[in-house]
């Protein structure tokens, strides 16, 4: 089963529908926000997400594995043309993404949740419409892009767990350092739409959608700290 919505010229290149990808991925996110802000209201789910996530090794590996994994199966999925595989990759790092802002979220009251997520939701929209206009107004290829964020991502769990044995400072710096390695993932995710670099349409919005929600809860992170010390 085939579900791009796509053509194949002569030449090999790929007749992206720009409409169907941000709806997919903009719908994905949209439900991974509120799936987590639900979650936050429900004490036995932010206490499980507290303990999963409160060691920085084991947090690292419950994120791996939920969000790079479910990011993994859902591109297999689509590659192979199963809409299962691909979905059940989705659901997993959905249930990742919420658990994670759940547990950021779970730490303030009920009436800063909804700012912090409006604020974070602003700020996020804001860094992805730089990024696109900064791909889609230059010529810049990006395509080792995708290569820097991966080594990003392992400088800042190797630092983080420096930081673990030595000092917390190490750790906020891994903390930038993935942020950083979204916003370049995010550069090459929307670089491939432009280039059509994927036959399919789920794909691209899928790469989309994992992107924005790493750099969408690395902001939530920073959000929920300020407004926490502005409230003390």
């Amino acid at each position: 089963m085939s579900f791009s919505n796509v053509e194949r010229t002569a030449t090999g290149t790929v007749d992206r529908n720009l409409t169907k990808i941000i709806g997919i991925a903009t719908g994905l996110i949209a439900v991974n926000i509120a799936a987590m802000l639900a979650l936050s209201f429900i004490p036995a789910v932010v206490a499980l997400g507290a303990v999963l996530f409160g060691s920085y090794f084991i947090g690292v590996f419950v994120f791996a594995v939920t969000v790079g994994g479910g990011s993994w199966i859902a591109s297999k999925g689509t590659q192979r043309g199963s809409l299962p595989l691909a979905g059940a990759g989705i659901t997993l790092t959905q249930a990742g993404y919420a658990l994670f802002g759940a547990v950021i979220l779970g730490g303030i009251g009920a009436a800063l949740k909804l700012t912090a997520v409006g604020i974070s939701v602003i700020v996020t929209a804001v860094i992805t419409g730089v990024v696109a206009y900064v791909v889609f107004s230059t010529d810049r290829n990006f395509s080792s892009w995708q290569s820097y964020s991966f080594y990003l991502f392992i400088s800042g769990f190797a630092i983080g767990a420096v930081g673990f044995f030595t000092t917390s400072l190490l750790i906020v710096m891994a903390s930038l350092i993935f942020f950083a390695a979204f916003i370049v993932s995010l550069t090459y995710e929307i670089w491939a739409v432009k280039e059509n670099r994927y036959a399919s349409d789920l794909r691209n919005a899928i790469g989309i959608y994992v992107a924005v929600m790493g750099v969408f809860v690395n902001v939530l992170i920073w959000v929920v700290r300020i407004l926490s010390l502005l409230g003390e």
